[in-house]
């Protein structure tokens, strides 16, 4: 398997380059790439620009699919890729979420490839996931998720785009899927999680129809992948920036504020001595935002969500490149939110 110091780094015409950060086309003299960040399901690399003059930025970042089949594969499939373009196109104009500037791509709608060239936000730095985030990180990273969700609450829109709306099909294959995955999850991990997780992984499992096919009251545009990992800090206006949108879909709000309140915290004593005031910021922020919400109904589909990392933990260590890193990382997925669930006893409000 390639690894981040042996990716393929696709070719890119400079003349394109140049054009869409609004150059002319002969000011770009030459492109340096190199691998960067920790990404399952496309490859990114940092370009250092070299112009005539200083026309340009000195460094872009560019996402493409990525160089393991069985990633790509999953990217293509499941329409990640189309997704996290229909993000940075249309979109993001309509939030005040915190990500990196677009400057313009290109895909090929027959085989999936396609670049993405993004502003580079250095010196910020990308969360660590198996670290885990302090406390000031995961405020910062609630207010994003405030922003991504208030303009989109309750809006019909999504639910109609194509490219964001939950489809049906989709929900169906994934009761099969993750119910074919679960057992293999559940002896590559046994090991390594506590068994009174993996029991109630199992419960869950039975369980898993009723949950994907719930309808809460509310609904809005979701990440659906908002951990540390996808998070930069320490740069740009002093906020989390946002990264990877190839899982944005309709759906329950609190999956998002869930998945990233249980992942979050390396010590799930920390987590539940502050998950309250987070929540509590959540809201506020909302409100400001003029959005109506139900507070009451959130807190308990906060309480069902918590399984939320626990379905991201099975479901994508099964369909990506395996890594040593990937490895402990998905069982930090499951092993967190796990904690977090048990305590909630979230199975059994489904």
């Amino acid at each position: 398997m390639p690894s981040a110091l042996t990716k393929n780094i696709p070719e890119v015409d400079l003349g394109w380059l140049a054009r869409i950060m609004d150059q002319d086309g002969a000011a770009l003299v030459a492109a340096d790439w190199s691998p960067v960040g920790t990404g399952q399901v496309a490859d990114s690399f940092r370009g250092s620009l070299s112009w005539q003059g200083e026309a340009g930025p000195g460094s872009i970042i560019m996402k493409c699919p990525s160089s393991d089949p069985t990633s790509r594969e999953t990217g293509v499939n499941f329409g990640l890729y189309a997704k996290e373009l229909s993000w940075y196109t249309t979109l993001a104009q309509k939030t005040e979420v915190n990500c990196p500037k677009y400057y313009g791509s290109q895909i090929d709608e027959n085989t999936g490839d396609f670049k993405l060239i993004l502003q580079d936000c250095a010196p910020a730095s990308q969360g660590d996931q198996i670290r885990g985030a302090s406390l000031e990180q995961v405020r910062k990273g609630i207010a994003e998720l405030a922003h991504l969700h208030a303009p989109f609450f309750n809006d019909e829109a999504i639910v109609t785009n194509e490219l964001t709306r939950r489809d049906p099909e989709l929900s169906k294959f994934r009761v099969g899927l993750y119910a074919d995955c679960w057992p293999k999850f559940r002896a590559r991990y046994k090991g390594r999680l506590d068994p009174e997780i993996l029991t109630m992984g199992d419960y869950f499992e039975r369980k898993f129809e009723q949950y994907a096919s719930r309808k809460p009251e509310s609904f809005s545009l979701i990440h659906g992948d908002f951990r540390i990992d996808n998070l930069l800090f320490g740069g740009m206006k002093d906020r989390a920036v946002v990264l990877d949108w190839q899982t944005i879909v309709e759906d329950c709000p609190m999956k998002d504020v869930a998945y990233f309140i249980s992942t979050s915290f390396a010590v799930p004593a920390v987590r539940k001595a502050h998950e309250e005031a987070l929540l509590q910021e959540y809201f506020t922020i909302l409100k400001q935002s003029h959005v109506a919400a139900n507070e009451d109904a959130l807190r308990k589909e906060y309480k069902v969500q918590a399984l939320a990392g626990v379905v991201m933990a099975v479901l994508s260590s099964m369909l990506v490149e395996r890594t040593e890193r990937g490895d402990e990382m998905f069982a930090l997925m499951a092993e967190r939110p796990g904690y977090q669930a048990l305590e909630l006893d979230s199975v059994s409000l489904i």
